[in-house]
């Protein structure tokens, strides 16, 4: 696993500056828009662009803030991470398999940290909306057609909002929703997985023969895919875990750099730091299953090691835990952008180096 990755762990001086830069990081953006969502900035420019509602954003603005008060126990900060979930029940009816997104991110963190019964009854009610979508002739729940889907989406099966579904269908009371919680990772996996353990990152109906693009060449969409079998993995066990791994040294094969290109066949486009930062945790998620080595945890650490000391994190001076690490469609071109999803995975891998919470606890 070590290939051409020689680079040190982070120090606990490096991981405590990143969180702390991090978590000072959300006052920066809130003053800009006390009542917006951030959506995102390009570049270094700290020029945000905010929406009311925050597409499928807004439940990591929310779990930014639910990190913030585990971290520092303070009520303003569970108060403020509680009045943005608030504002996320206006997500509730729109048809798109990433309320999953936006739910499970955005209020887990509350039900299951602070036992928030709001965040609890969000999440019952959000199971059974989504559940509801659930398409017998997919054999899972579609993209659908809100938050840009489309028309198409109904019939578009996407693996990225795979992980927080699953853990969202899970957490129901409703023996019924954690059944087709099953039922949906098989159904996705068929229609996103190959033998080799590459995963696309959308296919549509009627052919399955029409992916967006060939198979694990989307860096980000492999990634998802990566820990969502983790949690599937946490979740089942076999032959789950055995699709972890294959997805894992999938990406290992595949990929020479800690911190991949966007694509692998367009290397021009650039890399995407936020898909290293999901592998990573799929990684460690891994580590932490029976019969696994020490190796998954050790390439996991080189990875938040690169990325925290790479030219897409800053941690120092007045933009202290900017960090540019997803590459997102801003009209007509794709970017690299500080957003708000790319900053909380970062959190929560920095977070479980740190042992401030536990691998795929949310």
């Amino acid at each position: 696993m070590d290939g051409n990755n020689a680079i040190s762990p982070l120090s606990q001086a490096e991981r405590t500056k990143a969180i702390d830069s991090l978590l000072m990081r959300l006052d920066a953006i809130a003053r800009l828009n006390e009542d917006g969502v951030p959506l995102y900035s390009s570049g270094l420019s700290n020029r945000w662009v905010f929406s009311r509602r925050g597409s499928w954003m807004g439940g990591f603005w929310a779990g930014l803030w639910w990190l913030r008060a585990r971290i520092s126990g303070a009520a303003v900060d569970r108060d403020t991470a509680q009045r943005i979930r608030r504002r996320l029940v206006d997500q509730m009816d729109v048809k798109t398999i990433n309320r999953s997104m936006v739910f499970w991110y955005g209020a887990a963190p509350g039900a299951l940290w602070f036992d928030d019964r709001t965040s609890h009854q969000m999440l019952e009610t959000a199971a059974e909306v989504v559940a509801e979508s659930f398409s017998h002739r997919l054999g899972c729940i579609p993209l659908g057609s809100g938050m840009g889907g489309g028309d198409a989406g109904e019939q578009c099966i996407s693996i990225d909002a795979l992980a927080p579904t699953l853990r969202l269908l899970a957490h129901s009371s409703r023996e019924s929703i954690r059944r087709l919680g099953g039922a949906h990772l098989g159904g996705t996996l068929a229609g996103c997985g190959t033998r080799e353990g590459a995963y696309h990152g959308q296919v549509t109906r009627p052919s399955y023969q029409n992916p967006t693009e060939a198979a694990g060449r989307w860096s980000r969409g492999q990634a998802w895919a990566m820990l969502a079998l983790a949690q599937a993995a946490e979740l089942h066990g076999e032959p789950f875990l055995s699709e972890a791994r294959r997805a894992c040294e999938y990406w290992l094969t595949s990929r020479t750099q800690l911190i991949p290109v966007s694509h692998l066949d367009k290397p021009q486009e650039g890399e995407d730091p936020s898909a290293a930062v999901l592998s990573a945790i799929a990684m460690l998620g891994l580590s932490n299953q029976p019969g696994q080595t020490d190796g998954w945890k050790a390439q996991a650490e080189r990875i938040l090691a690169a990325v925290v000391r790479s030219r897409y994190f800053i941690s120092e001076g007045d933009l202290a835990g900017l960090f540019v690490g997803m590459r997102y469609r801003t009209g007509t071109r794709e970017e690299l952008v500080e957003c708000c999803c790319s900053s909380f995975f970062l959190l929560i891998l920095l977070l479980v180096a740190e042992g401030k919470i536990g691998v795929l606890e949310l």
